[in-house]
């Protein structure tokens, strides 16, 4: 743990009645300020997470070189063949469909990743572009923070700097449409999802700053909106782009109910961001193509090195014979004898749903998910440490000091500087959806 966060826990346990009384505050101020899931204050701790200048750096431009490298990788690997590419994934022919469509690149205007931190050097697990969420939740969890009482003492005397992510996301979508649209007026957005998701929240905070730039900004539920005179409709308004918040596999599963919102798409009568050809280098099995040294003529070896250092060894789960350090594998039998230095997790699940951590399953359930592996399309890959820090939290109405596992989630915004949030949790698998907190990510130095 930095020495920061040491020093800022230090200022809790100084004056404990009052560090209860802000954690009581924030909790309160969460839900005044908007930053609500499911209808209730965001989970959070009373400290933020805070990184080293260094630290950032490495998650920033590391970060945003794997998806540059990614989205490239997608449109060449197999010789430019999508279908291939589908295969390989494994990708359910009901999504591969919608997949296969190319409205053209960018394919990523918007992303997410999932780092763990090893000392400065970031170990990015998974890439998020098919819808994510949490850009407006983090600069706004940043504003609530840095009114804390605890929050303007430990800032006293250091350069503490959090980075907004909401205003460049506005640029970026509306870039997007200037540069198919050159000249055009302001476009009308809809931030598409279903209305009663739990980070309704979240997307009314990034509607307020399209409308702070003088845009229209509707949030629709894919299932009310239709087709007439030509143009995808959210009611009385005529829609220009589409912020898609709904991930593919739910617009499938609904696809008679949201066949306006697929027909658009496929029709081009709305710009989408992101593309539905997003879900091709955020699959959880493409990390197999970039870990590969089959693959690696597709990289530079400036490229295929950072890869090695940033991202763990992945492979999609096969009876075949693969390399892992240097050395030929028979690959089943390996992830059954190496179980406690794997994880296993499904190749299209989100929200943290079904991911199994080696050395916390147990040999026969791990030996079912090897055998699902064989059927469905799984992905293993090498764990990686996942750092623990101190944060005070508020637990049943008392001020808790307690360690917690902590995932960084720097955002990516078409290539600009933007932040992250953290997610901290009492479990290894971080995730808000299956039950972390979150808090914002503040830089020191």
């Amino acid at each position: 743990m930095s020495a920061a966060a040491v020093a800022y826990n230090r200022l809790v346990e100084a004056d404990a009645r009052a560090a209860l009384e802000q954690a009581r505050w924030l909790e309160d101020a969460f839900r005044q300020a908007g930053i609500t899931f499911a209808g209730e204050p965001m989970r959070t701790c009373l400290r933020p997470h805070l990184v080293t200048r260094p630290q950032w750096e490495a998650l920033r431009v590391s970060g945003r070189r794997l998806m540059e490298i990614a989205a490239r990788v997608a449109r060449q690997v197999f010789g430019g063949d999508v279908d291939a590419l589908l295969a390989f994934l494994g990708t359910p022919e009901a999504q591969a469909c919608w997949v296969r469509l190319d409205p053209g690149p960018p394919d990523v205007v918007l992303s997410r990743l999932d780092a763990f931190l090893e000392g400065d050097d970031p170990r990015f697990i998974e890439i998020n572009s098919d819808a994510p969420a949490g850009f407006g939740y983090g600069d706004r969890m940043a504003e609530v923070f840095e009114a804390l009482p605890l929050f303007r003492a430990f800032r006293a005397g250091r350069t503490v700097r959090y980075e907004p992510s909401g205003p460049a996301l506005v640029d970026a979508v509306l870039g997007a449409w200037a540069a198919r649209h050159p000249g055009a007026a302001l476009p009308v957005v809809a931030i598409a999802d279903w209305a009663d998701v739990k980070t309704r929240a979240d997307q009314d905070i990034l509607r307020a700053l399209f409308a702070a730039r003088g845009v229209k900004c509707v949030l629709a539920d894919p299932r009310a909106m239709d087709i007439a005179g030509g143009r995808l409709r959210a009611g009385d308004d005529a829609l220009d782009v589409v912020y898609r918040r709904a991930v593919l596999s739910e617009l499938v599963a609904r696809e008679d109910e949201v066949a306006a919102l697929l027909t658009a798409y496929r029709d081009g009568r709305a710009l989408f961001v992101n593309s539905l050809r997003c879900h091709l280098s955020e699959d959880k099995a493409f990390f197999a193509i970039l870990t590969d040294e089959a693959y690696g003529s597709l990289m530079s070896a400036e490229e295929a090195e950072l890869v090695r250092r940033v991202v763990p060894w992945t492979r999609r789960v096969a009876e075949r014979r693969t390399r892992h350090g240097g050395r030929e594998i028979d690959l089943v039998p390996w992830i059954l004898e190496r179980r406690t230095g794997l994880v296993l997790k499904p190749a299209h699940g989100y929200g943290g749903r079904s991911v199994l951590v080696g050395d916390e399953t147990s040999p026969a359930a791990w030996s079912d998910a090897v055998e699902a592996g064989l059927r469905e399309p799984w992905v293993v890959q090498e764990r990686v440490a996942i750092p623990e820090e101190v944060f005070p939290l508020l637990v049943d109405g008392r001020l808790e000091l307690a360690p917690l596992k902590v995932n960084v989630n720097p955002f990516y915004v078409a290539g600009a500087d933007v932040g992250a949030v953290t997610r901290a949790s009492r479990s290894s698998v971080i995730n808000v959806s299956a039950g972390g907190g979150s808090v914002p990510t503040f830089v020191i130095g």
